[in-house]
């Protein structure tokens, strides 16, 4: 379903809030229609912190060069997946596949590490601003594969993930139906209208 659908189709945002269905979203100069774009927005936000979607989860891999400590994590990197408190661990080596990186580690104890005067014998891992230390260095080679959460759920009619909604093509990899229960009970608090019933329904759904 594309945005257009979402907040003006026959069962989208703006019918369940009574007011008139838009024929366009984006650069709509209506009040209302730019609200429920807001709405919109926020809800699909909201959405990626709160779910493990399956349409957001995403591969990676780093190969080892025998040097490099530091790589960037994707552009689109919201989380790691299934998480750092999984019982296998997110990341790993194609060299040791039954023993995960261990990680994440704290700042304190990677420093204390690197302060020894022999290294771990195995690779340990932290997230460091954008980027993930592998310490010590990946050997030549090796690859460490992991899969991650993208922060990208909206995606274009050409196919590019995107994080905000751009076009009325547009549309969303979180079911639409949430997206357009949130705006609307987003819109409905707004107003000063009783929204506790639509918000209800939004959070079962999301159950």
């Amino acid at each position: 379903m594309s945005l257009i659908n979402i907040i003006g189709g026959i069962s989208g945002a703006a019918i369940h809030c009574g007011i008139a269905i838009p024929t366009t979203v984006i650069g709509n100069p209506d009040t209302n229609t730019q609200k429920l774009l807001a709405f919109a927005q926020d809800t699909g936000r909201e959405l990626t912190e709160r779910g493990d979607w399956r349409n957001l989860d995403l591969a990676g891999t780093i190969t080892g060069d025998g040097t490099t400590t530091l790589w960037p994590l994707p552009n689109d990197f919201k989380r790691l997946c299934p998480g750092q408190g999984s019982q296998v661990g997110p990341f790993i080596s194609s060299l040791r596949p039954y023993t995960p990186l261990f990680g994440p580690v704290n700042d304190e104890n990677l420093n204390q590490m690197k302060a020894f005067p022999a290294a771990t014998i195995l690779p340990v891992w932290r997230l460091i601003g954008s980027a993930i230390e592998i310490w010590p260095a990946l050997a030549l080679a090796e690859v460490v594969t992991y899969h991650y959460y993208s922060n990208a759920w909206i995606v274009s009619a050409a196919g590019v993930t995107q994080t905000v909604w751009m076009l009325d093509t547009d549309y969303s990899m979180i079911p639409e139906t949430l997206i357009m229960k949130g705006a609307v009970w987003r819109w409905k608090s707004s107003q000063g209208f009783d929204y506790a019933e639509d918000m209800r329904q939004f959070e079962l759904a999301f159950d």
